[in-house]
């Protein structure tokens, strides 16, 4: 089952995908907020998306801040647009960790999305 993970932000959205066996995530794309609802449903159809998961930026003593409410509010727009199962996974460090790895790169975003997408996929094996 292939899933999408979605590192939301206001100016730049982050996508990383599974592979069909839910083993290993890769970045895919990154994407601006008027891209992302454009083509949104296409990624899902070309890359047969059965599951997404929204990043929730929760601070670090894991309680919600104005960009919680901002990711709850895109995970429900994009749910009620897909008709696909969403949850919604804690992203806390990811950005950190994808920074770390990349440095000043601009593939920032997608590179979270893997990073929380690989931790959700080696939760459930």
């Amino acid at each position: 089952m292939k899933t999408l993970a979605i590192d939301y932000g206001t100016k730049r959205i982050g996508l990383a995908i599974s592979d069909e066996m839910g083993q290993l995530a890769r970045e895919l794309a990154i994407l601006s907020p008027d891209e992302f609802w454009e083509k949104i449903p296409d990624i899902v159809n070309q890359e047969s998306v059965e599951k997404l998961i929204v990043g929730l930026p929760l601070n670090m003593a894991g309680i919600d801040t104005d960009k919680t409410a901002e990711a709850r509010l895109f995970a429900e727009q994009l749910e009620q647009k897909l008709q696909i199962p969403l949850e919604l996974v804690d992203e806390r460090l990811s950005s950190t960790m994808a920074e770390q790895i990349a440095g000043s790169s601009k593939n920032i975003d997608s590179l979270s999305a893997q990073i929380f997408l690989q931790n959700y996929l080696n939760s459930k094996q």
